[in-house]
């Protein structure tokens, strides 16, 4: 606390004499600059945790294990197979740990692209699938590092595929206003709803409040339209919310 004090009574005595030597407006830029340096001085920094911090070539040996052996991979994976993996909470707890890149990679294979991303206080790698007609990836899959390594919190696709070779479709809001929701086993299944307005122009599949939920993103003639649906305990997901 001594040593505070005297540091702050330091500067007030330099910026005194700045003042006298150079007037009243550069002594106030001058005070807003010692106070800026001694808010920052005293403010902890987030950072990493030691072993989630890596080097460029600790990065660049990892992620190739998770790269296609070919320069332009195409992967078929499908809206129905993006189900089969297990999404955890990005928060860490215990018992909702996602699905591991490797068992990710043995599955589909090699990702088109691999990359780590620093955050204020975790990491991200995002592995890449597939491009779409207008050169975007196809699918995007999130993992969080944990405290013993990384496992899937997000999917995100954009111009998904299906199994049933469902179409878009082009509707009116009405058409997806008047879809049951609900909540627990009450509103529609993904499975209808794909048959009757076909397959949406993106998703983003998380954990959100406790359950696996799922966003499909629609353009509907007068604009987007977002329905929420989440996994319900008979393993399917149901329809809570149109926007």
């Amino acid at each position: 606390m001594d040593n505070v004090k005297e540091t702050i009574r330091k500067h007030l005595k330099a910026l005194l004499v700045f003042i006298q030597k150079r007037g009243i407006v550069l002594g106030i830029l001058a005070m807003l600059g010692v106070g800026y340096e001694l808010a920052a001085s005293g403010r902890p920094q987030e950072q990493l945790n030691t072993d989630q911090q890596v080097t460029f070539h600790q990065e660049e040996a990892y992620l190739q294990d998770f790269l296609a052996k070919s320069d332009h991979p195409e992967v078929g994976v499908n809206l129905e197979e993006l189900l089969e993996f297990k999404i955890g909470d990005a928060t860490g707890g215990p018992s909702t740990k996602g699905t591991t890149p490797e068992a990710l990679v043995k599955k589909l294979g090699g990702a088109k692209q691999a990359r780590l991303e620093s955050k204020a206080t975790t990491q991200l790698l995002r592995l890449s699938y597939g491009t779409t007609q207008d050169g975007r990836d196809r699918y995007q899959f999130e993992f969080t590092h944990m405290k013993d390594g990384y496992y899937l919190t997000a999917i995100q696709g954009y111009q998904p595929t299906s199994k049933d070779h469902l179409e878009s479709k082009q509707l009116k809001k009405v058409a997806f206003t008047n879809l049951a929701s609900g909540k627990e086993k009450t509103g529609m299944k993904l499975e209808d709803i794909l048959q009757k307005i076909g397959l949406p122009q993106s998703l983003l599949l998380n954990h959100k409040d406790g359950k696996t939920a799922i966003v499909l993103t629609y353009r509907a003639q007068e604009g987007l339209v977002f329905l929420t649906l989440q996994a319900q305990n008979d393993a399917r997901y149901h329809l809570v919310k149109v926007e």
